[in-house]
């Protein structure tokens, strides 16, 4: 059941004096996750309330403690009740005591929603927040789930596509669910059957994948590949600094996953800073990779950032003989 049917429940026992508070703490990356639950409570109270009259929503890292007061102790005006959201309060410091009793005398005709996607769970707020609301975090989903989620969403818009396919336009969309719900629209609209011939033709694959497919090559020995790629990407006016930086965190996660023996993706992303999609991927990548090679192409893309960073040679050049370099060593 979705938050949605949960709110309208405990909406309609808020609203006959059944129950006597009703906030909401969401929190986490999964930024999509979150907005959009957001978005079916907020159409579930217009469908329960018949109107938007009584629903507002807050830019929480621009309020004071007293502005949220305000707004969530107003009475309802040609509205029985109050939906009221308010993102990013968490950004604002305040203490447990003073959080406290402006949540305890919030009046039975208003709901309140919390959303923070990044959130210190040291603060006061963060504690004060999972002790008198209902706390939900919605996490980043790991390869798997983000694979599930595409084949359902494309179903739910009438098409069709199978697991590889589903995994092709990951590759080239990234992990991001608001960029993938928009190409999926786009290719069900263009074909219902989703295919890695029609991902191709319309998806522009996103920097991370056009990074990979650089450092695939480059390790792999085909340096002309490589260089091709670089080229590209430099035709698109990415800076050479950015590039360099992004292969060497490519090059990174590889190795890590590579040797991270016995970890689960989960555990990979906690201890390496990735989100579990990126753990899940790079270990999935890495099987294919030699250990040794990541190694030394790592060491010779630091070294490369090193003698650009000093001066002492020029960015394109530099990066250019590094992928020669790694190419020809492989």
């Amino acid at each position: 059941m979705s938050f949605g049917h949960i709110f309208c429940d405990m909406l309609s026992l808020r609203l006959h004096g059944t129950i006597t508070a009703m906030i909401f703490f969401f929190y986490g990356p999964n930024a999509y996750a979150a907005r959009h639950e957001i978005h079916r409570m907020t159409e579930a109270y217009i469908k329960k309330t018949g109107s938007d009259l009584g629903f507002e929503r807050l830019d929480g890292s621009n309020l004071t403690l007293r502005e949220l007061q305000a707004s969530l102790q107003a009475s309802p005006f040609l509205a029985t009740s109050r939906l009221v959201i308010i993102d990013d309060f968490g950004k604002v410091k305040v203490t447990a005591e003073a959080l406290e009793q402006t949540l305890a005398v919030i009046p039975s005709t208003t709901v309140a929603v919390f959303y923070d996607p990044e959130v210190d769970q040291r603060t006061a707020y963060f504690k004060t927040m999972h002790k008198v609301a209902r706390a939900v975090k919605f996490e980043a989903m790991t390869s798997s789930q983000l694979v599930a989620w595409v084949t359902n969403e494309v179903k739910r818009l009438g098409g069709s596509i199978d697991r590889s396919a589903a995994q092709a336009l990951i590759a080239s969309a990234g992990e991001d669910q608001w960029r993938l719900s928009g190409e999926i629209n786009k290719l069900v609209n263009y074909q219902t059957k989703i295919t890695p011939e029609t991902i191709s033709l319309l998806v522009v694959p996103t920097l991370n994948q056009s990074i990979f497919d650089l450092v695939e090559a480059m390790t792999a020995g085909r340096g002309k590949a490589a260089l091709s790629a670089y080229h590209e990407l430099l035709a698109e006016r990415t800076n050479e600094i950015y590039l360099l930086t992004m292969v060497i965190w490519q090059l990174r996660n590889l190795l890590l996953a590579r040797t991270a023996v016995g970890l689960a993706p989960n555990d990979l992303a906690k201890v390496a800073g990735m989100s579990p999609y990126v753990a899940g991927k790079a270990m999935q990548a890495a099987r294919s990779f030699d250990e040794s090679t990541l190694k030394q192409a790592f060491l010779a893309a630091t070294e490369c950032e090193y003698r650009i960073k000093s001066g002492l040679e020029p960015a394109q050049p530099a990066v250019e003989r590094l992928i020669l370099e790694v190419a020809t060593k492989r």
